[in-house]
């Protein structure tokens, strides 16, 4: 795509189904107006689509809008609430368990075992959420905008 054009991403319940096998697909517009206008008259036919719409950039940043139907259920994906939270007391919690084992030369072995075993995904969640807030505000940089 070309800068201005506009690419609707569809997601519906029933994408990559009988019903559609070709999963999911997109259309492009020369303007974001047209764009949104075509999104809305497709979520009113078909009320649990999710129509994503897409600047020049693509998939690798967020879109520009999200037209959703009335039936739409929305996707189950981790908040950075959790990500912020549930990664500090995984991360901090398994080193702790693990600490504790130690004090005890490790006659214990639950605590470690259990820490050695969530410090990781804690340290991922967090890493993760880093990444994301570091793009967000490089991206509100390279735009022009000024980071809080």
């Amino acid at each position: 795509m070309t800068p201005g054009e506009y690419a609707i991403l569809y997601s519906d319940l029933r994408t990559g189904t009988a019903d559609n096998p070709e999963g999911p697909f997109c259309t492009v517009f020369s303007t974001l107006a047209e764009a949104e206008a075509y999104a809305a008259e497709q979520v009113t036919m078909t009320p649990t689509l999710l129509c994503r719409i897409y600047d020049h950039q693509g998939l690798g940043y967020d879109p520009v809008r999200e037209i959703r139907g009335s039936q739409h259920k929305g996707e189950s994906e981790i908040s950075a609430r959790f990500r912020r939270w549930g990664g500090c007391g995984m991360f901090f919690g398994g080193i702790a368990l693990i600490v504790l084992d130690w004090s005890r030369d490790f006659s214990l072995n639950w605590p470690a075992m259990v820490g050695v075993r969530i410090a990781p995904v804690g340290l991922i969640l967090l890493i993760t959420e880093f990444v994301l807030v570091f793009e967000a505000r490089r991206r509100r940089r390279r735009d022009g905008q000024t980071v809080r």
